[in-house]
């Protein structure tokens, strides 16, 4: 068996050799990363620049906290939704994009530290438990992929279950 060292030396001189490049990522493939390895933060590292990017348009100050929940609710909850519909996240990846979303919520300038009057974890329950109806990402990403388990189970006819079926059960 070959040490990491070696490995790696062999896979230079083959690139060398058929004039390849080296690639730690595949690209993206209908907007989810492709990755050859267990994902990791970096793969999904997008995600949460993306939302950080989003940020920067928006005057959190000329926004009451209304404004600011509707902002996280249509666009930061639903800029990952596709990505966790097919992977599992990272709890890292998703706890930055919460933390985003908390500071958003909670800060008028970036540069401030914002004062949380109520606890997230609150802030996140239903309307009708007493939150403003924010969603954790964490949850999310669970219920898609509890939906994704749930359509293995039950929907036998599907050419998509038959070959998660074939191929891992």
């Amino acid at each position: 068996m070959f040490s990491s060292n070696t490995a790696s030396y062999h896979r230079q001189v083959a690139a060398g050799i058929f004039n390849i490049s080296h690639s730690d990522s595949l690209g993206k493939y209908l907007g989810c990363p492709v990755f050859q390895k267990r994902p990791n933060t970096t793969t999904f590292r997008e995600l949460i620049d993306k939302a950080m990017i989003k940020l920067v348009g928006w005057k959190a100050k000329c926004l009451s906290k209304a404004g600011r929940s509707v902002l996280i609710q249509s666009h930061l909850e639903s800029l990952p939704a596709h990505t966790m519909q097919c992977f599992q996240l990272p709890s890292v990846v998703a706890n930055n994009i919460d933390r985003i979303s908390r500071e958003f919520f909670w800060k008028k300038h970036n540069t401030e530290k914002g004062l949380p009057l109520v606890a997230w974890n609150k802030i996140c329950r239903l309307k009708q438990n007493g939150g403003i109806g924010l969603r954790k990402t964490a949850a999310i990403n669970q219920a898609y992929q509890s939906k994704l388990a749930w359509k293995i189970f039950t929907n036998q006819n599907s050419m998509w279950v038959r070959l998660m079926r074939n191929k891992y059960l």
